[in-house]
């Protein structure tokens, strides 16, 4: 017959407490050992539960606390003694803590305990012990338990002849293992002669053999594992690649854990046939609004004699008033880093530094933003430079006149620019110019019938430059002229509709709903050429100063596919699956101009497809392309789609076309096989030059209880540096062991490989 018990004893309650909190040990066996006496042990029939201090007495109670529950087949109070003794299918819980055993012996007044027989202690945050006895000393909230196999948290896993605890989150342990894998033999574990664990901290062992399975890899007499869930200052695991250019590379890298809102890393990377480079990061989140980062990275290169440096830093912050800050800082030395050191594509190809500060406000209808920017060419033969410094910027959105519903836009802005009208890196010719520019205009919706919408638009442009620039090339020689205007006008009629729409699958409640919508536009721009001497003036920095005269008609034909899941669903959302949209313009001065052999009349432009489209979850396709009229051939085409044919394969095509002289392919293949493989290829193709830019591959293995996996990143690809041009193969190792460290060569980049 089972015996339950509900003690609502504070003496007792507050003696249980650290039971349920995980191993304990009396501080009394560490004196005993030391004076050469025998510990008692759970066997020793003389060992008797007496107190060490009869004068301490029981804390009061406290009404919120819970009862602890206490069951056993049998159960014995001997108040002389007190001593509580249960036997058979021994249970003891307080709240989630909870400890099992076949025997349990308690001093009620010293806390003294023991337990023997299948002891199980389970603690808060996944921490389980498992144990043939244990002694225990719950005033102290000490203890030892023998034969111990168990769980720390929820991801270590833990065995010892012995294990110790001397606090509440600090333990010993002897001749122990400690892994985070599972299985009877661990796919890795260290074996240990002595351990000191803090939990949700470290854990130092001496005597330390490092296994795969059960062979012997690595002997370690002094060793340290983290063991926390939070940020802690401490050495990082260390990186490894190998290239045919730089040779072996070791990265080594300290994380500083500064504040709770700030930390930072300092790396130093020996590259072996360059030197060593370092690396400083600091991140830092004061506050939810403000947040930023700053990296710096330096290299006095021996293979090249250069010095390479470069220095990024963000900043976010919300300030007062409802203005808003997003800074960039991007510098780098005239050797060019990204395109020696960068593994992303992005960054290897791109041409000019950006920085900028941007501080802007939103209201309803109105945008305030004040830009500072700077670009300046990595490209080695040039210093082409170009300067925001600032410009001033105020949007109105349209909002209504109050007459005749006509609405009111505008647009206000003030740039003080800076070039430098000599690209050669052999001589500057820094100058500055300043514009001012002001855009408003008015709109008159008229709903003609409520399937057909005409807008008609007029606006007004006038804008002041402080000086006129003339630039003549090779030699370069730049003539400066004295402030002039530019005024134009702008008209704008747009006719939107009839809109027509078919619904399909409405007859299965059960089943999704499509929704085809077809949606033509009818679009007429003029801008007259007023001021043609004075266009000519200009020097062309964006889309202000490109303005021309024009006198065009487009047609647009929109279709769009949506859908719509069962009303019960959980996909019932109306949702876009596909767009593709025509679009062709007519030019009407040119059908009026003059016809010549040379140059005959073409006012139709090529006409324009644009498709984005995913119909089905497995599968993507986006393509844009132009076709020209007059040479029945296609001008331009891209494309990128992509296709899972079942959860384990998929494969990305991208195609890039740019001004007709440029064409990039990129492709990737995605292999998850069985048992935790996972292999990946892209490849990067220069259609034009019929060159192979590069091809990267992937293999990772993870196990199947996750407790480690290895990465291999193989590179090949083509370096250009002005005319120079050269081939790097480069090689990354990453393995991963859960609970010790990542030790990842790719520093998590995915190089070229797309995903879906």
């Amino acid at each position: 017959m089972k015996i339950k018990l509900i003690i609502h004893s504070v003496c007792l309650l507050t003696l249980l407490w650290p039971l349920f909190t995980g191993m304990v040990v009396p501080d009394a066996r560490a004196q005993q050992e030391a004076a050469g006496q025998k510990s008692p042990d759970i066997e020793d029939p003389d060992f008797e539960l007496q107190s060490d201090d009869p004068g301490t007495a029981p804390a009061s109670p406290s009404e919120n606390q819970e009862p602890v529950n206490l069951t056993a087949d049998h159960m014995l109070h001997l108040v002389e003694k007190n001593l509580v003794k249960a036997e058979g299918n021994v249970v003891v819980t307080y709240g989630a803590r909870k400890v099992t055993a076949d025997e349990i012996v308690i001093n009620t007044e010293t806390g003294k305990g023991q337990a023997k027989g299948h002891v199980v202690m389970t603690a808060e945050k996944g921490t389980v012990f498992k144990a043939d006895k244990a002694q225990f000393n719950l005033k102290a909230e000490k203890g030892r338990l023998f034969k111990v196999d168990g769980k720390l948290g929820d991801l270590y896993f833990i065995t010892g002849e012995e294990v110790t605890k001397l606090s509440e989150n600090h333990y010993t342990a002897q001749d122990a293992t400690l892994t985070t894998c599972t299985g009877e033999i661990p796919d890795w574990r260290i074996d240990v002669a002595d351990a000191d664990i803090l939990l949700d901290d470290r854990a130092w062992f001496t005597g330390g053999v490092f296994r795969i399975k059960n062979i012997p890899i690595l002997y370690i007499p002094v060793g340290y594992v983290p063991i926390l869930t939070k940020r802690k200052s401490g050495l990082l695991a260390p990186r490894f690649s190998t290239s045919n250019v730089d040779g072996e590379t070791v990265e080594i890298t300290y994380f500083w854990a500064i504040n709770q809102w700030s930390d930072a890393t300092f790396g130093v990377d020996y590259i072996e046939r360059r030197g060593t480079r370092s690396r400083t990061e600091f991140r830092y989140a004061p506050s939810k609004t403000t947040y930023g980062q700053v990296n710096f990275v330096f290299l006095d290169d021996n293979l090249t004699q250069d010095t390479f440096w470069k220095l990024d830093a963000v900043h976010r912050q919300h300030l007062p008033l409802g203005f808003k800050l997003n800074a960039k800082l991007d510098q780098t030395s005239k050797a060019n880093f990204n395109n020696t050191f960068a593994n992303q594509t992005e960054l290897r190809t791109r041409r000019s530094s950006d920085s900028f500060a941007s501080l802007f406000r939103t209201w309803d209808n109105h945008t305030f933003d004040v830009l500072t920017r700077f670009q300046e060419s990595e490209q080695s033969t040039l210093d082409e430079k170009l300067g925001l410094l600032p410009t001033v910027t105020y949007k109105t959105q349209p909002v209504e006149a109050g007459f005749l519903n006509t609405y009111f836009d505008q647009e206000i802005s003030y740039t003080n620019f800076l070039f430098d009208l000599d690209p050669s890196s052999s001589n500057d010719i820094n100058e500055t110019v300043q514009r001012f520019d002001y855009h408003p205009s008015l709109s008159l919706p008229i709903d003609i019938a409520p399937w057909l919408q005409l807008t008609p638009r007029v606006g007004f442009r006038e804008t002041f430059y402080n000086k006129e620039i003339q630039v003549t090339p090779a030699p370069v020689t730049v003539t400066r002229g004295g402030n002039f205007s530019r005024e134009m006008m702008d008209v704008n009629v747009l006719l939107e509709g009839p809109k027509f729409n078919r619904i399909f699958g409405g007859d299965n409640p059960e089943g999704p709903r499509y929704k085809h919508v077809v949606e033509p536009r009818l679009q007429y721009d003029y801008i007259p050429d007023l001021d043609r001497n004075d266009r000519a003036k200009i020097r062309l920095v964006d889309a202000i100063d490109a303005v021309e005269n024009v006198n065009r008609l487009s047609f647009f034909l929109v279709q769009r596919l949506l859908r719509k899941g069962p009303a019960s669903g959980k996909d019932s959302e109306v949702k876009q699956i596909a767009r593709l949209e025509i679009s062709q313009s007519y030019d009407l001065d040119e059908a009026r101009g003059l016809v010549t052999p040379g140059n005959p009349r073409r006012p139709f432009s090529a006409i324009r497809f644009d498709l984005d489209s995913k119909i089905f979850n497995s599968f993507f396709l986006n393509t844009d392309f132009t076709y020209n009229v007059y040479t029945n051939a296609m001008e331009t085409w891209n494309i990128d789609t992509g296709i899972k044919l079942n959860p384990w394969l998929m494969l990305i095509f991208e195609r890039r076309e740019r001004d007709d002289q440029t064409a990039s392919i990129l492709g990737t293949l995605d292999v998850t096989l069985p048992k935790g493989w996972n292999a990946k290829y892209s490849v990067r193709y220069d259609e034009f030059n019929d060159t192979l830019l590069e091809h990267n591959g992937r293999l990772t293995y993870n196990d199947k209880c996750m407790c480690w996996g290895f990465t291999i990143d193989y590179i090949d690809r083509n370096i250009i540096t002005g005319t120079s041009k050269r081939n790097e193969t480069r090689i990354l190792f990453g393995i991963t062991l859960r609970g010790l460290g990542n030790f990842d060569g790719s520093r998590g980049e995915s190089f070229l490989h797309r995903t879906f």
